[in-house]
């Protein structure tokens, strides 16, 4: 009428005028979080942004489209109570006071160790969880490190890793996604050298272990 908006409203009474006062009843929307891991809830129209505002009202009749957004290495599990469902959004219409559970979870990774070689030996991690011998798998929560050691059974060398890990020193594996590790281990055997004769000399070998001299046997 002759007032628009939503502030004040002020006449100037040049004429006959009219204007209509429009009012509606409004009901709260309520947002939870839960579970293992984090994230957001935003709303369309704006008011719900949770983290920090987790309820706000809107008018009878309105539609309130809420979405769900994990935190990186988080997952959004799914909607419990006015909402249900897995998708990201879900759309509710206002006719009464409602209430939504968001369940978010922390992301988990699988960690797998094999081992190849002639030889045999144990690989066990920190924190612990794979002591493979038995167990050569882990499920690992996002973004932890595990740290594995190679353990060589006697007669045995390690001789390195593969995979998500190489060479033959210590091995973390930031577990950023679903990894792989081979640890390798070769049977050994002792090679021996003798000299004799009225002579001197020296043997040494290719790769490197005998040098006889002072190292006779490797």
């Amino acid at each position: 009428g002759a007032c628009t908006g939503t502030a004040g409203c002020t006449v100037s009474m040049t004429m006959a005028k009219s204007v209509t006062a429009t009012f509606y009843q409004v009901y709260p929307l309520t947002v939870t979080k839960s579970g293992t891991g984090s994230g957001t809830v935003t709303s369309t129209p704006a008011g719900i942004s949770c983290g920090a505002t987790c309820s706000a009202n809107y008018r009878s009749g309105a539609f309130v489209t809420l979405t769900a957004t994990p935190t990186l290495g988080h997952t959004f599990i799914g909607w419990s109570g006015d909402c249900t469902g897995a998708l990201a959004s879900c759309t509710l219409s206002i006719t009464a006071a409602k209430s939504v559970t968001a369940t978010f979870n922390i992301q988990t990774y699988l960690l797998s160790v094999a081992k190849s070689g002639t030889g045999s030996g144990t690989v066990t991690s920190v924190p612990e969880g794979i002591s493979c011998g038995a167990d050569c798998s882990e499920i690992s929560t996002y973004n932890t490190a595990v740290t594995l050691t190679a353990t060589p059974a006697p007669g045995s060398i390690f001789a390195g890793w593969s995979g998500a890990c190489t060479g033959t020193a210590g091995c973390t594996v930031n577990m950023t996604l679903a990894k792989s590790v081979t640890a390798t281990f070769y049977q050994v055997y002792p090679l021996s050298l003798t000299k004799s004769g009225t002579g001197l000399g020296t043997v040494t070998s290719t790769p490197a272990g005998i040098s006889c001299g002072a190292t006779c046997s490797a």
